[in-house]
C-alpha cells in the first residue's frame, strides 16, 4: 500500500488516534506498531510478509547467538565467528532474493562467449519489497550485537525494528543502536514537533504528487520510453527532468515518512541535505541518500581499510564502495556502470584535491558536479546499457536538431529548475517560517489551511496512485 494512496490516508486517520490513546501502555503501543508494519507489508503480498517475519525471527536468533547471556559468553573469537556467519546469512538472503537470476544469466552469457556451458537452476522467487533496506538494517543490528557489553533485544523489538512501517518499503536505512535508544528512552508514543511533521508530510506530497509526477510525465518518461524518437535538446531535457524527478520523488518520500515518524514519536535519520548544491562528488554523497552513503562508509569502506594504506589502495576502497552502492540499487549492469562512474569521479576528485591543484569558483564547481551527476543518472534510469548508449549518441545532435524538442515545454523546465534551486538554497528558512506560521495559526486556523492545500495538491496531482521510484530497491 502506497503512502500517497487514499486507502493509506483512511487507515492513518484510524490508526494514529488509537496509537496515541495507548501512550500509557507502551508495550501495547509497540505491539500495535509492529502488527501495523507487517499488516501493511501484507497488503503488497501476504506470503512475502511471512518471509519478512521469518527473516526477522532469524535475525533475532542470530543476534542471540552473537551476544549470548553474560554467563555463556566465550572468547572474542567465538563472537567474531558468530558475527561472520550472521552477516553471510543476511547477505546471502539478499543475493538469492535480488541478484541470483542476474548473476546466473551473466555467468551463462560469459561462459557461452568462451564456448562453455554450465547449467544453473532457475529460482522462481519474487523479490520482497524493500529487501535492500531491511537487509542493511539487519546488518546494523548484528554488528551492534558484536560490540562488548551488547545485550540481545527481545524478539518483539527486533520485529519492530525490521518491520517499522514508515521506513519499511524505501528507507531511510535505520541503525539499530539509535533506534533502540529511542525505544529505551520511552520518547515514543506521542507526536514530536507535530506542526513540523505536518509541514514535512505536505511538502513531501507536493514534491511527489505534483513536481515529480509532472517531470516524469512531461520530460523523463517520453525520452526513456522511446529513445529512438528523441535527440539533442529533447534528450537533454529528459536527462535534466529525470535528475530533478528522482530527487523530488525520493526526497518527497523521505519527507513524508519523516513526518509520519515524528507523529509516531520517532526521529528518523536525515537522508537529504540539498545534494544538488554540492561543489564536488564527495559533497554530493555527503548530502544524497545519507543513510545509505553513511552505511557504505561505516560498514564497507572503513572495514575494507578506508584511507589506511597507499593512495592507490585507498582509491580501490572508494571504487569498491561505489560499485557496491551501484549494485545495491538493482540487478542490472546499468546500476553497476552508474556506481563505477561515481567511483571514477570520486577518484578523480581525490587526485585533484591531494595534488593541491587550483580550486574552482563555487559556481563552476557546482555546475560541473551537477552536470556529472545528471549524466550518470542516464545509466541509472535506462533499462539497459544499449538504451543508455543510444541516448548518449542522440545527445550531441546536429544544430538544427538542438532547436527541436518536440512537444516538450523546455522553457517551463528552465523556469522550474530556477525555482527549484532558489527553494533549495532557502529550504531551511522556508521550513522555519512555515512551522512558525502553523504554530501561530493554531489548530483552528491551521487545519483549514492544511486541508485546502491538500485538496489543491490532489487536484494538481496525477490520476491514480503513483509509485515511488525507490520502491524498486
Amino acid at each position: 500500500m502506497s503512502f500517497v494512496s487514499p486507502e493509506f490516508a483512511l487507515l492513518a486517520l484510524l490508526f494514529f488516534p488509537l496509537y496515541w490513546a495507548l501512550a500509557r501502555w507502551p508495550r501495547w503501543q509497540l505491539a500495535g506498531l509492529t502488527l501495523c508494519g507487517y499488516g501493511l507489508y501484507a497488503t503488497w503480498s501476504l506470503s512475502l510478509a511471512g518471509v519478512l517475519l521469518g527473516y526477522s525471527v532469524a535475525v533475532w536468533a542470530l543476534g542471540r547467538w552473537i551476544a549470548p547471556p553474560a554467563d555463556l559468553i566465550g572468547p572474542p573469537s567465538r563472537r567474531r565467528l558468530a558475527l561472520g556467519v550472521g552477516l553471510v546469512l543476511a547477505v546471502l538472503f539478499l543475493v538469492l532474493a535480488k541478484y541470483y537470476e542476474f548473476l546466473r544469466a551473466s555467468l551463462a552469457t560469459l561462459l557461452a562467449a568462451w564456448g562453455s556451458h554450465l547449467p544453473l537452476p532457475v529460482l522462481d522467487m519474487v523479490t520482497p519489497v524493500g529487501v535492500s533496506f531491511f537487509t542493511f538494517q539487519a546488518i546494523t543490528y548484528l554488528v551492534s550485537m558484536a560490540q562488548p557489553g551488547a545485550t540481545p533485544r527481545p524478539p518483539g523489538q527486533v520485529l519492530l525494528f525490521l518491520g517499522f512501517w514508515p521506513t519499511l518499503f524505501a528507507g531511510p536505512i535505520l541503525r539499530a543502536e539509535p533506534f533502540f535508544a529511542q525505544v529505551d528512552a520511552g520518547r515514543f508514543g506521542r507526536p514530536h514537533e507535530a506542526w513540523r511533521a505536518l509541514y514535512l508530510i505536505l511538502l513531501g506530497l507536493a514534491q511527489k504528487l505534483v513536481c515529480a509526477s509532472w517531470l516524469a510525465e512531461t520530460f523523463a518518461d517520453p525520452v526513456f520510453r522511446y529513445p529512438e524518437q528523441h535527440a539533442g535538446l529533447a534528450v537533454l531535457a529528459g536527462m535534466v527532468g529525470y535528475a530533478l524527478q528522482i530527487f523530488l520523488d525520493f526526497s518527497g518520500y523521505t519527507l513524508i515518512v519523516t513526518g509520519l515518524g515524528l507523529l509516531l514519536g520517532f526521529e528518523l535519520p536525515l537522508n537529504f541535505q540539498q545534494p544538488y548544491l554540492a561543489r564536488n562528488l564527495q559533497g554530493f554523497w555527503q548530502r544524497w541518500h545519507m543513510s545509505l552513503s553513511s552505511f557504505i562508509r561505516d560498514y564497507i569502506y572503513i572495514p575494507l581499510g578506508g584511507r589506511h594504506g597507499s593512495w592507490a589502495r585507498t582509491q580501490w576502497h572508494v571504487m569498491a564502495a561505489m560499485l557496491i552502492s551501484g549494485a545495491w540499487h538493482g540487478a542490472n549492469w546499468t546500476f553497476i556502470v552508474w556506481g563505477a562512474l561515481h567511483g571514477l569521479g570520486m577518484v578523480a576528485f581525490n587526485l585533484w584535491r591531494d595534488r593541491a591543484w587550483p580550486v574552482w569558483p563555487a559556481w563552476l564547481a557546482r555546475g560541473l558536479t551537477l552536470s556529472f551527476v545528471t549524466l550518470a543518472w542516464l545509466f541509472f534510469r535506462a533499462d539497459s546499457l544499449d538504451q543508455a548508449w543510444l541516448l548518449l549518441t542522440q545527445l550531441p545532435a546536429t544544430l538544427p536538431q538542438w532547436a527541436r524538442a518536440g512537444d516538450m515545454p523546455v522553457h517551463g523546465l528552465v523556469l522550474f529548475a530556477c525555482l527549484f534551486f532558489w527553494f533549495s538554497r532557502h529550504a531551511q528558512t522556508l521550513e522555519h517560517w512555515a512551522v512558525r506560521l502553523l504554530q501561530t495559526l493554531g489548530p483552528i486556523g491551521a487545519v483549514p489551511v492544511l486541508s485546502a492545500l491538500l485538496w489543491l495538491l490532489i487536484q494538481l496531482g496525477p490520476d491514480g496512485v503513483p509509485s515511488f521510484i525507490y520502491y524498486r530497491f
